[in-house]
């Protein structure tokens, strides 16, 4: 087995370990608001051992992890967004400007008559 599809099923199953970790947890906290879960449970290790670990290693040791075993999204700039900031479509050096010079967009001129 070639080394990335070994990171490929490690990245499958720690996000499917977390996301029934996850479900069960809105299950605990909402009882008479979830159902059981179909998804089969995960094994012993990822349960007992991954998850619990997962949740208290800092979010800055887990993004130096993830970056060594290159396991993000690759040539992304660093500083696209700082977080818990919404996204935004990026800048254009040259915005299309109205003729008008009202700030309506140039079809806006033509609609209007």
């Amino acid at each position: 087995m070639r080394a990335g599809e070994l990171k490929h099923r490690l990245r499958a199953r720690s996000e499917y370990a977390l996301r029934a970790s996850a479900m069960e947890e809105v299950a605990r906290r909402y009882p008479g608001r979830s159902t059981k879960s179909e998804l089969p449970r995960v094994g012993v290790f990822w349960r007992y051992v991954f998850v619990p670990l997962f949740h208290r290693v800092p979010w800055s040791f887990r993004r130096k992890a993830m970056r060594a075993l290159k396991m993000t999204a690759q040539n992304w700039r660093e500083d696209a967004r700082r977080f818990g900031e919404p996204w935004r479509p990026p800048v254009q050096a040259h915005a299309i400007r109205s003729p008008h010079g009202d700030g309506r967009p140039p079809e806006a001129g033509n609609a209007a008559r």
